[in-house]
């Protein structure tokens, strides 16, 4: 009964031209099948069935891949956004951030690293990717969510760059890092404001910060936008509204449109002004928190303008 529902909607909505039957299914608003079956859409099925007996027995087949897909996606939460020669992979670890960049000339980049509980979610999913060295290993800020899993990447890959601010904090798990990043022998970076950094087609372009905001360490997040042809990322740590602001004032409107908008503080009202939302201008955006957090991320102001 599914596999009839799931077709006679398939073809009707070929019949209204609506596209790409494969995209991600939550940037729509809910699965590919989720409204109900009209009796026009059996009615119509049944006509294109009978006089082209063949082409419906394809429909059911492709109907049947649809249903199989829509399982793995709803078991599997993780989102990854292929395009030929790149994937960008937003990593479930709950209440935390963690992205990772691959490209077709084998460069990766690991942005933020979840927390310290999802560590090995982390390094095994990456391991799962085929990862065995990270080329940039970016912590956006020093908090426990972003930088809770890097001692165990560290640990696990061949880390040849970790791009970081110099924000002061004395947390154990900073300095676990950090002792971790001296024990590898990695390259460091201090994250610089209009710095660029070659992935073969790729590339990456450092926003912010850029200014001090040693008061509020979620303003020094690195904020750092992927090009690969004409299409573009966006992703933004923990930044706020005032950093945000900064960001706009000092770049020109070129550097923010992206495709996909990773939101700013796993979707609190604290960031995405509508400055910073309408400069992006993001056909996706990707929001990264825990299920029932107790923070209420998302907060309803920022759902409100997707």
């Amino acid at each position: 009964m599914a596999v009839l529902k799931s077709t006679i909607l398939l073809f009707s909505r070929l019949c209204e031209k609506i596209s790409d039957i494969a995209a991600h299914s939550r940037a729509l608003g809910g699965p590919l099948m989720s409204r109900k079956v009209r009796k026009s859409d059996v009615n119509k099925f049944a006509r294109f069935a009978k006089k082209y007996p063949l082409a419906a027995i394809a429909l059911v087949v492709i109907a049947v891949a649809v249903l199989l897909f829509q399982r793995m996606s709803d078991n599997n939460p993780t989102v990854t956004v292929p395009m030929d020669g790149l994937y960008v992979h937003y990593i479930d670890v709950g209440q935390g951030d963690a992205e990772l960049i691959m490209t077709s000339d084998g460069k990766t980049v690991l942005i933020d690293s979840g927390t310290p509980e999802s560590r090995t979610v982390l390094t095994g999913y990456l391991k799962d990717q085929g990862v065995k060295k990270i080329d940039y290993f970016v912590l956006t800020h020093p908090h426990a969510d972003h930088i809770g899993g890097a001692a165990a990447g560290l640990d696990a890959f061949d880390v040849v760059n970790v791009i970081m601010t110099d924000a002061p904090t004395t947390t154990s798990t900073y300095k676990k890092v950090l002792q971790k990043i001296d024990e590898k022998d990695c390259g460091v970076i201090f994250a610089e404001a209009g710095k660029e950094y070659s992935l073969g087609e790729a590339k990456i372009t450092i926003l912010g910060p850029v200014s001090d905001y040693s008061d509020d360490l979620n303003n020094t997040s690195i904020v750092l936008r992927l090009t690969y042809g004409r299409t573009a990322f966006m992703f933004t740590g923990d930044a706020e509204k005032k950093a945000e602001q900064d960001m706009l004032t000092k770049f020109p409107a070129s550097y923010f449109r992206a495709d996909v908008l990773k939101l700013g503080h796993h979707g609190s009202s604290t960031s995405t002004s509508d400055g910073w939302f309408f400069a992006v201008s993001p056909e996706y955006a990707v929001i990264s928190c825990g299920r029932n957090n107790d923070y209420g991320h998302p907060h309803r102001e920022i759902l409100s303008l997707l």
